[in-house]
């Protein structure tokens, strides 16, 4: 018994009988897809009430008001 044989079994054909070329594909890309890095998380967004909409530019002498 070889040690490959004594692993459980990556994925299971549920239905259909696929042949051995159609098992070596879906391999290939579950492998690749496991060896891509995690995407990092997205930033969580703020909160509107602390976006401002357009920054605040006071005109000549708004300040005397």
């Amino acid at each position: 018994m070889s040690a490959a044989e004594n692993r459980p079994a990556a994925f299971h054909v549920v239905r259909g009988d696929p042949d051995p070329h159609e098992l070596a594909a879906l391999t290939a890309v579950l492998l690749g897809l496991a060896r891509q890095p995690a995407a990092e998380p997205a930033p969580p967004p703020r909160p509107a009430w602390r976006r401002p909409r357009r920054a605040h530019h006071p005109g000549a002498g708004s300040w005397h008001r």
